[in-house]
């Protein structure tokens, strides 16, 4: 009997002493005043176990069969005692089934804290652990995968992402083709679907700057994008420090093109994205005209140095231009191949 009592009161006490964590009424500091509620409770509980396992075993013993008024006996104030603490229990059981607790530490500013480590390392010319580390929040979740995808290409790392759309794979090709005007039309178009794409923001942000050399679109883009809600401020400033460095920081004033707009008259004044665009028309304009289209591949090759696209302005020669026409072309082609 004393062994089978013990074992009860030993069960009985682990029980109670778990389930009374759940109690409330507690502080939650582990004071003394929560063990004093914790340990009054388990005390009470196990003296109702104690009489109820007596009972039985004296009815054991006498060969009675009143365990059912013993069970009621032990189970009205037991019952009373833990029912708050029972129904707290479910609901934490429930909770942890539809909604899990994150045990992570909440940080709200953790992703921008994150692309400012990012961006020092980049300055200080660590690109490896850039890229590790850019990886290793793309893996975690913990930063905007957009953001990531684009600072890994400015780091020169070729990123295959599913998220990666047929348009936007079709707004690069055109943009290493040199198709820039197409490659923009297709991201504006993405953008005024979806005003919140930074997908498709970012490539079209980057392709103004570095391409067009037309920062300002580059900020409208931006600014468009912060009357936008549920953009965090984190990519937002990935955004403003990106435009930056594509510009070689410049300042965020609108960029005044030449009154006249000559092909020349923008060379000179370093708008080489501009010069390739009002060229493009021309081109479009007198699909006939030699001179036009070797002046195009000259710009492509010399300037953008974008021998591909210069490549392919004068592979479209072959069909309207004579043999000696095209020869010239390819000579110079030759030539540009040799200042690379």
């Amino acid at each position: 009997m004393l062994l089978a009592n013990l074992i009860v009161l030993a069960v009985a006490t682990t029980v109670f002493w778990w389930l009374s964590r759940f109690d409330t009424l507690l502080i939650g500091n582990h004071g003394l005043t929560d063990f004093t509620r914790r340990g009054l409770r388990c005390a009470i509980s196990l003296i109702v176990v104690e009489c109820c396992f007596l009972f039985l075993w004296r009815d054991a013993k006498q060969g009675n069969s009143n365990s059912g008024f013993a069970y009621l006996l032990a189970g009205v104030p037991l019952s009373v005692l833990w029912c708050g603490c029972l129904s707290q229990m479910g609901a934490h059981l429930f909770k942890a089934v539809i909604d899990p607790d994150d045990p992570r530490r909440f940080e709200p500013n953790r992703e921008k804290r994150q692309l400012e480590k990012i961006g020092e390392l980049i300055r200080r010319g660590k690109k490896k652990q850039a890229i590790r580390l850019c990886r290793a929040l793309k893996a975690s979740g913990e930063v905007s995968p957009a953001a990531l995808d684009m600072t890994l290409a400015h780091l020169g790392v070729s990123v295959e992402t599913p998220r990666s759309i047929k348009p936007l794979a079709t707004a690069h090709r055109l943009r290493m083709q040199g198709e820039f005007r197409k490659a923009a039309s297709i991201l504006k178009s993405l953008l005024a679907k979806n005003p919140r794409n930074l997908d498709a923001a970012m490539p079209l942000m980057r392709l103004y700057v570095r391409d067009l050399r037309r920062p300002d679109k580059a900020y409208k883009v931006l600014k468009a994008l912060e009357k936008e809600p549920n953009i965090s401020d984190a990519h937002l400033d990935f955004a403003r420090r990106s435009i930056q460095e594509w510009g070689q920081f410049q300042p965020e004033v609108p960029v005044k093109i030449p009154p006249t707009g000559s092909v020349d008259e923008l060379l000179a004044h370093g708008f080489i994205g501009t010069a390739i665009e009002t060229l493009e028309e021309q081109v479009e304009a007198k699909p006939e005209d030699f001179d036009l289209r070797l002046k195009l591949a000259e710009l492509f090759a010399c300037h953008a140095n974008n021998l591909t696209a210069a490549e392919r302005v004068i592979n479209q020669m072959e069909t309207r231009f004579s043999p000696e026409q095209r020869q010239i072309a390819i000579t110079k082609l030759g030539e540009w191949h040799q200042q690379a």
